[in-house]
């Protein structure tokens, strides 16, 4: 089985690439065995989702099938649980809307979305996470990156606590003003 993810070996310094049958060899033992079947399972699973016509179950049931584009208005009736699949838009079937109309739908609820992302959150100047400020005062420490900044101008609140107040951007509400 030919996967385009390349398995390193294990080994410190070592870069040797491991093929499919070489980390069955080395899995083969009885306490191995599970694992190489998990891989072999996620080997199967991104070859097929690789496939243009395959689809899983939008309901998670853990089946998939290969459908061809243009199949009867878009709708897939697993094999495994008779539920309906979108085959254009991978999701549950989107009743009561053709896929013209649902990605109509989408583009409003996305270009909401993205409008109260921006209106009310900033991006993290360290990693770019969004975060919304709640309550409280303008110091902000990141919950994914920990990187503390001033929610008003951004800056990198190390130097601001370091240095003083004259660390914030010049137009911040924050800066000192000429009298201080």
């Amino acid at each position: 089985m030919m996967l385009e993810e390349q398995v390193n070996c294990p080994e410190p310094n070592c870069s040797a690439a491991l093929d499919f049958d070489s980390i069955k060899k080395i899995l083969g033992n009885i306490r191995g065995k599970k694992l190489f079947e998990h891989y072999d399972r996620f080997c199967t699973q991104r070859v097929l989702e690789r496939m243009p016509g395959f689809v899983w179950c939008s309901r998670r049931c853990g089946s998939g099938q290969l459908a061809e584009r243009g199949v009867e208005n878009n709708i897939i009736i697993c094999i495994k649980c008779n539920r309906k699949t979108c085959f254009v838009h991978k999701t549950k079937w989107h009743n009561d809307f053709t896929c013209a109309q649902y990605d109509s739908q989408t583009a409003i609820a996305t270009r909401d979305s993205e409008k109260w992302l921006v209106q009310n959150t900033k991006k993290c100047p360290s990693c770019k996470s969004q975060i919304q400020k709640a309550s409280g005062c303008d110091h902000m420490t990141c919950l994914k990156c920990n990187y503390e900044f001033c929610w008003a101008c951004l800056a990198d609140y190390d130097r601001i606590r370091n240095h003083g107040n004259q660390y914030h951007h010049s137009r911040c509400k924050h800066y000192p003003s000429p009298s201080e």
